[in-house]
């Protein structure tokens, strides 16, 4: 445990070193394509709108067709013409979103490979120690999430309001100087309080002394590197913003594969190392993905200033941040009490419970470039109140969540119905993965659509009554948590009902007309000139 420590801090501080010298931004220029639009006499016979139009433009201008410039607005009720418009087609949506599933799976897949090679090398016990050392860092980690959210809500907006290429650029680099700050400094302090007090996370969540030890290693080498985790999760949030989902994709399939050797080399030949081999691979791969993040930020002309943020920065990112945090936390109270109910059942069963909320979280992550995509396409629709838009986007990207929901969640419960040998050889365990299946399927397909809504209430900035809803869904899934679940399937069960009942009620809410994306869908404004 020493060693770890010792290797802990001494990751910190080059780690830092890396940080420092990488942290130069230089704005390449990029060139944006100009849109030509081709204004022809059109035979007023022929068109019922061109009449309209035509006969606009004898009152306005004597006969030429009127100007219609930015914020001009008609009713829906009125044909639009063939111009470029806001709204992303199922085809522009999927060259986003498959990349950015390559991008979002890659985590928790590298996870599930740390779990194959821990319950393979190492026993149903190292596999058991996981699971406390996961709620430690992982779900730590995850209560930062807030920073990547407000990151992507941040930069797409200051994105999207320019039109020249290189003032897309700019702005972008320049909304993301305080998320990338914030997230590093948070990173330090936390991997700090990793190296000191990761004794204290043990005892609370009341580990067997047999898992301490064997937890504890994992948690030091993940902890170490919390400070590039955090800073990749904004770099990340970055450049999705920017629309550019292929560089972080080649990025994080590059550092899978380092993780895989790592775990080879660290797990198997030659060293043997363990649950903390596994550890020390993840955190290589980790600081190796950011600092090529980095990279890919310079050259692209988007890589922030590591400065101090001004209070005007401040105040939007706790726009952002404040509710967000608050939310995360609530899923976050969440995860720990379906964790801890699991550990109350026994080795075994917290064996399973491991194998299959990594395969829930896994699968789950397939919903989250459906949420970038409202994310990135909503937040300056809903703030025009571009009803037409805001409608057409959102309708395909539900739909695109209602199918995948259904195919990624047979798939989830195909594989730990088949699959849970891969993970354990263990029968028991293997047979409670198995009774726990049908669970996990519909665990997955729910939560999938949940994160598919939730896309588009974060990009309306509806942080009042998420807030509320979560706080109101966490309150029942902790009730039935203490007095109903008595096996795995029944711990699942509270996390679908929390999320199903959040997917409904949003849904509800917007349609009913209510918040800003209800007053986004409800309105019968749209512009005519494309965003």
């Amino acid at each position: 445990m020493k060693r770890s420590m010792s290797l802990s801090l001494t990751s910190i501080a080059v780690g830092a070193f890396i940080l420092v010298t990488n942290a130069n931004s230089y704005v390449l220029p990029v060139v944006s394509p100009i849109l030509s639009i081709c204004h022809r006499h059109v035979d007023d016979r022929k068109s019922r709108f061109a009449k309209r139009i035509y006969r606009m433009s004898e009152k306005t201008s004597k006969g030429s067709l009127p100007n219609l410039g930015e914020g001009t607005f008609i009713e829906t009720s009125t044909p639009k013409p063939e111009t470029p418009s806001a709204t992303t087609s199922k085809r522009e949506m999927m060259k986003f979103a498959i990349p950015a599933l390559g991008i979002y799976l890659a985590n928790p897949l590298l996870s599930n490979i740390d779990n194959a090679f821990v319950g393979n090398t190492v026993g149903t016990q190292g596999l058991a120690a996981l699971s406390p050392a996961t709620i430690c860092t992982d779900q730590m980690l995850y209560l930062f999430s807030f920073l990547s959210r407000a990151t992507t809500g941040m930069v797409s907006r200051a994105y999207g309001s320019k039109t020249d290429g290189n003032q897309k650029m700019e702005a972008a680099a320049e909304a993301a100087s305080a998320p990338l700050t914030v997230s590093l400094i948070c990173g330090v302090f936390l991997s700090i309080f990793y190296a000191l007090f990761t004794p204290n996370l043990l005892t609370m969540l009341k580990v067997t002394p047999a898992l301490c030890s064997v937890a504890a290693s994992y948690i030091y080498w993940r902890g170490a590197i919390a400070w590039a985790a955090l800073a990749q999760g904004v770099t990340l949030s970055i450049m999705m913003a920017t629309r550019d989902a292929i560089t972080p994709l080649k990025i994080v399939a590059l550092s899978a594969v380092v993780n895989i050797v790592g775990d080879f080399l660290l797990c198997c030949w030659p060293f043997r190392w363990g649950v903390s081999g596994a550890a020390a691979a993840t955190a290589f791969a980790t600081v190796f993905s950011t600092g090529f993040m980095i990279r890919g930020l310079r050259r692209k002309g988007v890589l922030p200033k590591i400065r101090s943020p001004t209070k005007n920065e401040l105040l939007s990112l706790t726009e952002f941040t404040g509710p967000l945090l608050a939310i995360t936390v609530t899923r976050l109270i969440g995860f720990v009490s379906m964790q801890r109910a699991a550990m109350t059942l026994g080795v075994k069963q917290t064996a399973a419970y491991q194998l299959c909320i990594n395969l829930i979280i896994f699968f789950l992550l397939f919903a989250e470039p459906l949420s970038q995509l409202s994310q990135t396409q909503l937040p300056a629709l809903i703030d025009e109140e571009n009803g037409s838009e805001v409608r057409s986007n959102l309708k395909s990207v539900l739909l695109l969540g209602v199918f995948t929901a259904l195919g990624i969640g047979s798939l989830a419960g195909l594989s730990a119905f088949f699959g849970a040998s891969v993970f354990s050889s263990d029968l028991i365990v293997q047979g409670l993965a198995k009774d726990a299946a049908l669970s996990v399927f519909v665990t997955v397909a729910t939560a999938i659509f949940a994160v598919t809504v939730d896309g588009a209430m974060l990009a309306s900035k509806d942080f009042g009554f998420m807030l509320t809803q979560g706080l109101l869904s966490m309150m029942m899934q902790l009730l039935l948590l203490k007095t109903w679940c008595s096996n795995l399937s029944d711990i699942f069960t509270t996390f679908t009902l929390r999320l199903g009942s959040y997917a409904v009620i949003s849904l509800i809410r917007a349609a009913s007309g209510y918040g800003k994306l209800g007053r986004a869908l409800s309105s019968r404004n749209t512009r005519i000139n494309g965003a």
